[in-house]
């Protein structure tokens, strides 16, 4: 491989040399055959509560044997099983979690992302230290210390608790399904989309400032994705610790700026609405990583319609009335349910009222438009394509599976900047009066055609 992978343990290193406060103590180890090592040492440290395991039932195994027996075996702790293989971050998952752990203990959990999200707000409700054991290299929040819970149907982050020491074996993530640590390489070639949006925000004064130093060195290692897409293919283990590495070092940039804001744009929104209305239809979503790089596909388009618009208009920016902008989201959400409808206006309307508070600041945007665009670096849609190709990627919406297809990805994409309170390039396109069901359409029509 010779693009360098960053260590996150440097990259925190960096950054405390840099100046940077308040920066996690969280004890990260990748490697091959680490696991049982590593726990031994965590529950050997003086002053440890008594350990418990929280897993979500899946056959997570090594050559030595299932994780999950035979670290309960060592450890002589109870087993806390939340479903059979998969589970739901809900709050009525998170609350039996919260029940059974009853009192500050050392929580190993193994399991997918979601485990790990129900884990660390579990950790930090009941005041336990937590061990993250990462079963595949599938996401970029097992460190972070956010979590993804569905709250009133709608898909939510929340703050929850860093681990204290995140655990890769190699030896664990080869186990999983290929696909699952290939997700991890979608994940990741999403960011540089997730940054541009995220610098968009930021010179309007919304959300925490950018920092460019904790998101550089993820963002240099962006052409390391093809190689480490072959490696989650063929479950080459040093592969997969640089997967997990670079991973790692994604989730420590949310957490450090106090935002996914790192590593989530519109393509998260459009991944959220994907799961969301799976959820509601009963059918199964494919994994996070694979939505994400199809919905990148999509924001990617979103820029260059305002490229576009900006060059070519002197339309006045608008911000819809409040009547209207209600019946937006509850158009958009009606057959989500109503309480879904109220927690997705309540965010959209928080956006709604800074950006009437602010139309000045986005015209000064708008007006430096050329110049603000120097200063991101985002893929044009052939680029990403590269990648994505090169990766063995998905690209259209039947890549994700047969309850997919381009009508989802239109409501999904259409509807993405009414879910949450983060401004997105849809937000600008929408206040700049080319958002409507014809540009939405126009562009997943050609993402699928193209």
């Amino acid at each position: 491989m010779t693009t360098a992978v960053p260590d996150p343990n440097a990259m925190l290193a960096a950054l405390r040399e840099g100046g940077h406060e308040n920066l996690p103590d969280v004890d990260i180890r990748v490697g091959a055959g680490i696991l049982d090592d590593a726990i031994a040492e965590v529950c050997g440290r003086g002053g440890m509560p008594a350990p418990v395991i929280i897993s979500d039932g899946g056959p997570y195994r090594t050559a030595a044997g299932p994780v999950v027996d035979r670290l309960a075996k060592k450890l002589g702790c109870p087993v806390i099983q939340l479903g059979t293989g998969t589970v739901r971050a809900d709050e009525e998952t998170v609350e039996r979690a919260v029940a059974e752990v009853a009192s500050s203990r050392l929580l190993i959990s193994v399991g997918a992302g979601t485990l790990t999200d129900i884990a660390k707000v579990t950790a930090q409700r009941t005041g336990s230290r937590h061990v993250a054991v990462q079963t595949a290299c599938s996401i970029n929040g097992f460190i972070a210390d956010r979590s993804v819970l569905v709250i009133a149907g709608a898909k939510r982050t929340v703050v929850s608790r860093w681990p204290d020491m995140l655990v890769a074996d190699s030896d664990l993530i080869g186990a999983a399904p290929p696909g699952l640590n290939l997700a991890g390489v979608g994940d990741l070639s999403t960011v540089p989309n997730a940054v541009a949006e995220w610098q968009l925000a930021a010179g309007l004064g919304h959300g925490p400032g950018y920092d460019a130093a904790v998101v550089e060195p993820v963002l240099a290692a962006m052409p390391a994705l093809p190689a480490l897409a072959q490696a989650a293919r063929d479950a080459e283990p040093a592969g997969l610790a640089d997967l997990a590495r670079l991973l790692a070092g994604s989730g420590l940039s949310m957490g450090i700026v106090g935002s996914t804001a790192p590593a989530s744009g519109t393509e998260h929104a459009v991944s959220h609405l994907l799961e969301m209305a799976q959820s509601q239809r009963q059918q199964p979503a494919a994994p996070h990583g694979m939505q994400v790089t199809v919905a990148t596909r999509l924001a990617l388009r979103v820029w260059q319609l305002v490229d576009r618009t900006v060059a070519s208009s002197t339309t006045q920016l608008r911000v819809a009335d409040e009547a209207a902008s209600r019946d937006a989201v509850a158009l958009a959400f009606g057959e989500l349910g109503s309480k879904t409808v109220e927690e997705c206006w309540t965010a959209y309307s928080k956006k709604r009222t800074w950006l009437l508070e602010h139309l000045a600041d986005v015209e000064a945007m708008v007006a430096r438009w050329d110049a603000f665009k120097k200063e991101v670096t985002l893929p044009t849609p052939e680029e990403f394509d590269d990648i994505s190709h090169a990766s063995g990627l998905p690209t259209r919406a039947a890549d994700l599976g047969s309850s997919y297809d381009d009508r989802l990805l239109f409501w999904a994409l259409r509807n993405c900047h009414l879910l949450r309170e983060r401004i997105s390039i849809a937000d600008l396109a929408d206040l700049l009066g080319v958002w409507s069901d014809d540009t939405a359409r126009s562009i997943v029509d050609d993402s699928e055609n193209g």
